[in-house]
């Protein structure tokens, strides 16, 4: 930070000789005079960086020194500016420049969306820009309260947007909406279903009419636990019906894959095309778009043009190259193509049960045939398949056998 501003103010490179350079040194120091980057050439002679108006500061003082003097090398803004004060073509395009520097700082040249996990950014982009914000926006004129309410009337997934400029890149920042899953109220008379089919290993009731015992064979949809209750005291009432229900499950999975796959070789030979994008327009750098090579990577590298205090530029340099490569078939074997199947069984069966399941066992068989392996995985489980149903209003009227229940009309939360 501290060059850009030695440029701004401007800068001399001084070569002192003098019989003592330490005289020079002191009298910088007796006259509050800064210089840096001291560096010594012999006995007699330094060099020495200062400011432009420090240098002004010391040329008065020069005679009482008994020294040479002599400026190496002057930078700066100031310096430009002193050469070219008569260069008035010169001089009036760098004012322009500036002048058209400053009005395309005031515009939006770059979007970021950060935050977002499930809304994919382009999504959001496009509701930018329906509402009025997209690349070429004049930054000052939007109202982030009026464009907060007029995006989150459109996204119904989002729950926060606002939107930080800072130059002429904008950063848009989301919070997305986290959707409750659907309760049912507690005061709905429910039944208990099992979610999954398979042998009953555990049961923990704590409101409702066990329908089944430990043991017991269910299938996916059958009722475990009712809400209804009949009771010779009391008569029939109902309630909501609450268990977890812990079962034994069993999964059959199976997957293929073939023992000959494509590699790629590469050759060393690439292809680059570049473009230009001022704004929305493009401006190609080639002429012939077309490829020569039948088989090759495409790599898109892109290149903002910013200015100091982070103002984009609208202008964008994006370079396209093509990297030739010749597939090469490669062979597995049947150890390997079947080790990575296994663990790829594993990683779907795990989620499958979820993490709140168990695998009690697994049985792996291979099946090869010419050119091919599948592995058939056969596993055991303990999961809980406790869900809640509620309470059709045939139920709460007549009395009814819980097998007597279309399985169709069963409806998960």
């Amino acid at each position: 930070m501290q060059r850009v501003v030695n440029f701004l103010r401007g800068h001399i490179r001084l070569e002192v000789e003098c019989a003592y350079p330490e005289r020079f040194m002191n009298l910088c120091a007796q006259n509050h005079i800064a210089f840096w980057n001291l560096v010594r050439i012999d006995d007699i002679t330094v060099q020495v960086t200062m400011t432009i108006n420090a240098y002004g500061e010391l040329r008065p003082l020069l005679p009482n020194l008994h020294a040479q003097v002599r400026p190496v090398k002057q930078a700066g803004v100031p310096i430009f500016f002193l050469r070219i004060r008569k260069r008035y073509a010169l001089t009036a395009g760098f004012l322009i420049t500036l002048i058209a520097i400053w009005v395309m700082s005031l515009y939006i040249w770059d979007i970021q969306v950060t935050g977002n996990d499930q809304i994919p950014s382009h999504e959001i982009l496009r509701v930018l820009e329906d509402v009025g914000v997209g690349i070429g926006t004049f930054a000052p004129g939007l109202h982030p309260e009026d464009l907060r309410n007029e995006v989150l009337l459109r996204m119904d997934d989002l729950a926060w947007i606002t939107v930080n400029v800072n130059g002429s890149r904008a950063t848009v920042i989301v919070r997305e909406r986290i959707h409750p899953p659907d309760m049912i109220p507690a005061d709905i008379p429910t039944a208990v279903f099992a979610a999954k089919s398979g042998i009953i290993d555990q049961m923990i009731i704590w409101r409702g009419d066990a329908l089944v015992e430990v043991g017991d064979t269910v299938v996916i949809g059958q009722d475990l636990v009712s809400g209804r209750i009949e009771s010779l005291a009391t008569g029939t009432y109902f309630l909501r019906a609450d268990a977890r229900i812990y079962a034994r499950t069993w999964y059959e999975l199976s997957m293929s894959m073939p023992l000959e796959r494509i590699e790629k070789t590469f050759t060393g030979r690439t292809s680059t095309k570049s473009r230009i994008f001022f704004g929305k327009s493009r401006i190609n750098l080639y002429f012939n778009s077309g490829i020569s090579y039948e088989t090759y990577d495409k790599i898109i590298e892109d290149f903002d043009f910013t200015l100091p205090g982070g103002i984009v530029l609208p202008i964008r340099l994006q370079r396209l190259i093509h990297r030739e490569y010749t597939p090469t078939p490669l062979e597995l074997d049947h150890e390997q193509a079947a080790q990575l199947l296994h663990e790829r069984l594993l990683a779907q069966l795990e989620e499958l049960i979820g993490s709140g399941g168990e695998i009690l066992s697994t049985s792996f068989t291979v099946e090869a045939a010419p050119g091919m392996v599948t592995v058939h995985l056969v596993a055991e489980c303990r999961e809980q398949i406790a869900n809640l149903r509620r309470l059709r209003e045939d139920e709460m009227q007549n009395p009814i056998h819980p097998d007597e229940i279309p399985r169709e009309e069963i409806n998960q939360p």
